[in-house]
């Protein structure tokens, strides 16, 4: 049985690592501190990681979800907002893959700038899901603040001190639901 060291890098690509040339626990250490893991592979499956290497995918039999490489999600978000929202003012999408204890992602209304955090600083990479979840969030601030009158509203409903107005879960519940009727055809 061949036993296979991968360093999974922040944006989801893999480099195979001869063990050989590095000190693994130091190598581990340094790829958890920039959002990625070190992974032992052997031919039948994902082996349990010897105890110094950290957020090794979890093997339980079932095969393992594909996920895009960070550098995708950007499009695959823009086309999957496409199919269930045109927006009418355009927006800037950035994935950073700096990793956050809490915060998920953000909205920067003065630049229409919507931030998705792809990492925690605990579990590694966040699950597609959960990203894209966080992505309908940032654009229902988007949409609240660019187009409220598309909702039937005058103006956008933030009230000071709340991040999240009437307006904006009815957005934020228009596109999930819309996306959930795709999920289902």
């Amino acid at each position: 049985m061949s036993v296979r060291y991968w360093l999974v890098h922040p944006n989801g690509g893999r480099q195979l690592i001869d063990p050989r040339q590095f000190d693994l626990d130091r190598l581990a250490e340094q790829a958890r501190q920039i959002g990625g893991r070190l992974v032992v592979e052997n031919d039948n499956h994902i082996a349990p990681p010897h105890p110094p290497l950290v957020n090794p995918p979890v093997s339980n039999g079932a095969p393992r979800r594909f996920e895009p490489p960070v550098s995708a999600l950007a499009p695959l978000f823009r086309s999957r907002l496409d199919r269930i929202y045109v927006c009418l003012t355009s927006y800037e999408l950035e994935i950073n893959t700096r990793p956050t204890t809490r915060v998920l992602g953000g909205y920067y209304k003065t630049t229409c700038l919507v931030r998705v955090y792809s990492h925690d600083s605990q579990l590694g990479r966040r699950p597609l899901e959960e990203l894209f979840d966080t992505f309908l969030h940032e654009i229902a601030h988007h949409i609240e603040y660019t187009e409220p009158d598309s909702f039937h509203a005058r103006a956008p409903g933030r009230v000071p001190g709340r991040m999240h107005s009437r307006l904006f879960w009815r957005i934020l519940g228009d596109l999930k639901c819309r996306w959930k009727d795709i999920q289902r055809e």
